[in-house]
This record gives structure tokens, sequence and C-alpha cells, in this order.
């Protein structure tokens, strides 16, 4: 699979029809160590897309269960299961946004492949920096919720 994946890059590099230049040997090798690299981007990001999708899907059955087992079973269980509900459906719409990025990147990042499209390359950059700045945003989000829940939560189990 290696080889096969190897050739295709190869084959794009040879056959660049957007190259302002004939490329030399050193420049070749780069060009085709950086197509490669970009293709195997392209497919760990396809990979993770689908594995957002399914989580995705995961959160969204699991907060429609939470919800409907509050309402059936009403007080069974020790704290509103509708929050939990909740929780997952908004955490569902959350996980929408990285997943929409990883599609983005890893189309670009075949549109930049097949077609030497500098324009692509750009577009492909953008929305990986984009993907991680929302990561980075989340998780210092979720630091701070962290911060802010644990001493309640200890504060609400001690009164219990």
């Amino acid at each position: 699979m290696e080889n096969f994946d190897n050739q295709i890059v190869e084959e794009t590099v040879q056959n660049t029809p957007n190259a302002p230049h004939s490329f030399n040997d050193n420049e070749k090798d780069l060009m085709t160590q950086a197509c490669t690299y970009l293709y195997s981007i392209s497919k760990w990001m396809k990979f993770f897309f689908v594995l957002m999708i399914i989580a995705i899907v995961f959160m969204v059955v699991c907060g429609i269960m939470f919800v409907s087992a509050s309402s059936i079973l009403g007080s069974e269980f020790p704290f509103p299961a509708w929050i939990m509900g909740v929780l997952y459906l908004v955490l569902a719409v959350l996980y929408v946004i990285p997943a929409v990025y990883m599609k983005r990147i890893f189309k670009t990042a075949e549109t930049t492949i097949i077609s030497n499209d500098n324009e692509a390359m750009v577009e492909f950059l953008k929305n990986n920096k984009s993907l991680w700045k929302f990561f980075g945003i989340l998780i210092i989000v979720m630091f701070g919720l962290s911060i802010l829940v644990l001493p309640v939560a200890m504060a609400l189990t001690s009164l219990a």
C-alpha cells in the first residue's frame, strides 16, 4: 500500500501542471516528500472525521436516552438525568465544529496533491490552523469549567 501511495505522489510531482519552472532533482525529492506527508495527513484526517461522526451520533443517541429515561423513570436517579442528556447533546453539537474542519482539511489536502494548487495548500493550512485553534480554546474552557465545577461538586457531596 505504501508503494502505491508513493507511486501516486511521484506521478503527481512529475506531472505538475501549475509548476512555474521545471523542478531540479532536489526540488523533486522535497516536493515528493511534502506530497507524501500531505497524502498521509489527508488519510488520517478522513479516518478521524469518520470517528468524529460516529462519536456525534453516539452522543446524540445517549443524550436522547438520558432525556427520555429522565421523563420515564422520574426520581429513580440520584440527580436529574435530563441534565446529563442535555450535556451529551451540547457536546455533540460542539463536536460538529472540529468534524467540519477535518473534512475541509482532508478535501483540500487531496485537491492540493491532485492539482498542485497553491491556493488549495493555503486553504489546507488555514483550516488546519483553525482546527488546532478550536481545540486550544476548547481545552482552556474545559480547564476553566473544571476549576469552577469541582469545588461546587465537592460542596454538594459534602452536604448530602
